[in-house]
């Protein structure tokens, strides 16, 4: 069964855009934070922190589920424990700008992520790549098996390719037939 994509392209300024993905999660914001700040609990849906990331300052980041097991510099942008981590990645391939906001919510966690983007058609090889990782997340919590990458990419690539068109004003829903065969490089995933 194919997972359903989630996120969502929206324009934020002339030239800036916004990949937003929602998650919930049943546990409280701290156990969430812990996740993505704890290199040990990290890595088992993401990747590997050289030191934990805080208030800011720099650290490096392998990330385990991608091929070559490449090392990224992470500066750290602003860090409010457990409600906001925003870093910026920089590796080979170029700089990610993202952020995580965590609210408590009636049934644990409420996780907004959101990567900045200067174009929205990054969004087409990124989108799938945070479902993928967002959902190793929440495996990785619920202590069941992770997904497969291949389950989201290149099958999602349509819809935020249509997500992209229409942040940018170009019309279309970004449902799965909105054209587009969804290759790309870089990114997650």
């Amino acid at each position: 069964m194919q997972p359903e994509p989630t996120g969502r392209v929206l324009r934020t300024g002339d030239q800036s855009y916004q990949l937003i993905l929602t998650r919930g999660f049943p546990v409280p914001p701290a156990d969430i934070w812990a996740a993505l700040t704890e290199s040990e609990q990290a890595a088992a849906w993401f990747g590997r922190w050289n030191a934990a990331p805080d208030h800011s300052g720099a650290l490096d980041l392998q990330m385990l589920y991608e091929e070559g097991l490449p090392w990224s510099r992470v500066q750290v942008r602003d860090c409010v424990a457990p409600e906001l981590l925003r870093l910026l990645v920089g590796d080979d391939e170029g700089a990610w700008d993202v952020e995580v906001r965590l609210q408590d919510a009636a049934r644990g966690t409420r996780m907004e992520f959101i990567q900045h983007l200067a174009d929205p058609a990054a969004a087409e090889s990124y989108g799938p790549g945070w479902e993928y990782y967002l959902d190793r997340l929440k495996a990785a919590l619920n202590g069941v098996p992770a997904p497969e990458f291949g389950d989201y990419y290149p099958a999602q690539g349509p819809y935020f390719e249509g997500q992209a068109r229409t942040a940018r004003g170009g019309g279309g829903g970004g449902g799965a037939g909105s054209g587009g065969a969804g290759a790309g490089a870089g990114g997650p995933g």
